[in-house]
């Protein structure tokens, strides 16, 4: 009976043991520190409210983020590290990348590769000169898939390309991105993230010749045939329609990542930067909600998070040469097996989806997050401590036998 009683008692301790020790091994690993601030790894809105501070405004996006362009400072967010795919978004850093490495003045004659693509097109002729200047604003208004390929082929080709602009998000920080294609279109692997394309905005408005395209509404662009031309427009609505103080930057759309948007405006010496991904309602109205809000509250917010230095990108660009290797996997169109299904046309934004509105209903300043590991860990050492207590205390207890 004694020795039933001895087992019955032995068996809890060792229970414990037995069960800390299995939290152990099916625990997570540690989370590499969060990029910009940990309060940035939240996938719910997150904002700091000062004293006379209003809400953020209902938002209808996945994802989104929005900050000062001169600070870094980021005012508020939600899901800013979630990875997405960019669609044409990824323009900007495709313009980060080849800009610097060639002149407006260079001559492209187009190829059948470039014009062979699908979704937005400026209509290139094979054969046909273009300058890189025209290429950029095909590449900047309507989102030209054709003329992304081109600037490419100009910078030595596509996969060559491709490759210098991952090297390029790796210098600037922008860790959740992989580029598989220059246009954007829909390909296995190709993600980013609201902070990411935010910091790439950020470093792309730092150059004179980036920030000029991005804020151009209208062009002229050689007709395909002919000598004439023809006038080319911006996809952004905040620039077709005048929104004071609106930079523009970069709009996009796929079946698969929905709609994307980058924009960016200047108020009383104040750029703030915004970033949204899987949009459901109208790009503009999304954006313009945010940024009006950014004005009014920039100064009654504590910032949630940073964009990270770029100092290393230009470093990084000096370099003859410099930028070796290939992107991991496969890289553009035909490499790729994108779907010709997907359509990269930015669609009206007449027709705005409604669902999700029940999630905005409340202001929630953070999210909810896994158990940190040093909690953990500290449960964990527990609840051994406990286990070795008991057997410690049951092995005294026990008769001789």
């Amino acid at each position: 009976m004694g020795g039933r009683r001895n087992g019955r008692v032995l068996v809890a301790p060792f229970a414990i043991v037995a069960l800390a020790v299995s939290a152990l091994l099916s625990a997570p690993p540690a989370s590499a520190e969060t990029i910009g601030g940990e309060r940035l790894a939240n996938a719910g809105r997150t904002v700091s409210l000062l004293d006379g501070a209003s809400p953020l405004p209902p938002v209808l996006a996945e994802t989104w983020l929005i900050a000062d362009a001169d600070t870094g400072e980021v005012l508020a967010h939600k899901g800013a590290h979630v990875l997405r795919p960019p669609a044409s978004t990824l323009k900007m850093l495709t313009a980060l990348t080849v800009l610097p490495r060639t002149s407006p003045d260079d001559v492209y004659v187009a190829t059948p590769k470039a014009t062979d693509t699908y979704g937005s097109k400026v209509g290139l002729r094979v054969g046909k000169r273009y300058t890189m200047n025209q290429l950029w604003l095909a590449v900047f208004l309507p989102s030209a898939n054709d003329a992304a390929i081109a600037v490419a082929e100009a910078n030595g080709g596509v996969r060559k390309t491709v490759a210098q602009m991952n090297e390029v998000a790796q210098a600037l920080g922008a860790y959740d991105t992989v580029a598989r294609n220059t246009s954007g279109l829909d390909a296995p692997g190709q993600l980013s993230s609201a902070y990411d394309l935010a910091l790439i905005a950020r470093a792309g408005l730092a150059r004179e010749d980036f920030a000029r395209y991005a804020r151009t509404a209208r062009a002229k662009f050689p007709d395909s045939r002919g000598q004439g031309s023809h006038t080319i427009y911006t996809t952004n609505r905040m620039l077709l329609h005048g929104w004071r103080g609106a930079i523009g930057v970069k709009t996009g759309f796929t079946s698969k990542a929905g709609r994307t948007f980058v924009g960016a405006a200047e108020r009383k010496g104040r750029t703030l930067i915004v970033s949204l991904m899987g949009i459901k309602e109208s790009s503009e109205t999304a954006a313009t909600k945010l940024l009006s809000w950014g004005f009014a509250n920039a100064d009654r917010v504590a910032p949630v998070g940073v964009l990270v230095d770029s100092s290393t990108l230009a470093g990084l660009i000096r370099e003859q040469g410099g930028v070796q290797g290939q992107a991991d996997g496969q890289v553009d169109g035909e490499a790729a097996g994108e779907d010709a299904s997907t359509s990269s046309t930015e669609p009206s934004d007449a027709s705005d989806e409604a669902s999700g509105a029940a999630e905005l209903r409340s202001q929630e300043s953070t999210s909810a997050s896994m158990l940190p590991a040093g909690l953990l860990g500290l449960a964990i050492a527990c609840a051994l401590g406990v286990g070795l207590l008991l057997i410690r205390r049951s092995s005294r207890r026990a008769p001789p036998a």
